[in-house]
């Protein structure tokens, strides 16, 4: 029987936010190591789109106005900040993506984020090996220093979309996300997991077929139901 394709997002999920996901931790470390590139107007302008973006309010423009202050940054910084991030990914959580690899799941990442910071970030937590796709918006450098950025996936869209130049199956792919940049893959997936940490997205999504999780270790013993159920289907078509 195949086994699953299991596709995760990765800030919010694989990554806790506490508060900032992984590009407004780098902006804010960029703001903060670089305070004569950063005016009080452009500080001003640049705690504005990391307070809209928390709130799923900008997408693309937030990419756009990201990018553009980041301009110059080293590839040491983002190592910097991807190794501090690296330790919100708890042992027990590592240990679920170590399991499922020495279980033969192929893992994917699809992000609207930033890829370049995902793999930093999972490489620090020992876990990129996991992994054998990571997709998402790519910075462009000039040597080592930032200079624009590459969007491959702006949009939650997009994510549905690199499914099916995968030609990957809804029946066949557990889709694990944690919000808005998900929906249409959830939406797409026969098994939508939805992880909710601070126990309010269930509400907001009651009327989505969705697993709710407050963890990840909590999808192990949704594989282990699916495949009992599957075992036991088998066995009654056998008969």
């Amino acid at each position: 029987m195949k086994k699953l394709t299991i596709v995760w997002d990765f800030d919010g999920t694989i990554l806790p936010l506490e508060p900032f996901d992984s590009e407004q931790s780098l902006l804010i470390h960029a703001m903060n190591q670089t305070p004569k590139a950063f005016g009080w107007l452009k500080r001003i302008y640049a705690k504005a789109i990391i307070y809209a973006d928390q709130r799923e309010q900008l997408r693309k423009t937030f990419k756009i106005s990201y990018t553009q202050m980041l301009k110059g940054t080293s590839s040491a910084a983002l190592d910097q900040v991807c190794r501090v991030l690296a330790e919100k990914i708890s042992t027990a959580d590592r240990n679920v993506f170590l399991k499922l690899k020495k279980d033969g799941y192929d893992m994917m990442v699809l992000s609207c984020g930033t890829a370049d910071l995902s793999e930093r970030i999972l490489r620090f937590a020992g876990l990129l090996n996991c992994f054998s796709l990571i997709e998402g918006n790519r910075f462009q450098f000039a040597g080592d220093r930032i200079r624009g950025m590459e969007l491959r996936l702006p949009n939650p869209a997009d994510k549905l979309q690199m499914m099916y130049r995968l030609d990957l199956s809804a029946d066949l792919t557990m889709v694990v996300g944690d919000g808005y940049t998900d929906l249409p893959l959830l939406d797409w997936s026969k098994m939508p997991v939805l992880i909710d940490r601070s126990g309010r997205k269930k509400k907001i999504f009651s009327d989505r077929h969705f697993y709710f999780i407050s963890s990840i270790p909590e999808i192990l013993n949704i594989i282990e139901n699916k495949s009992l159920f599957d075992s036991h289907n088998s066995i009654n078509r056998a008969y």
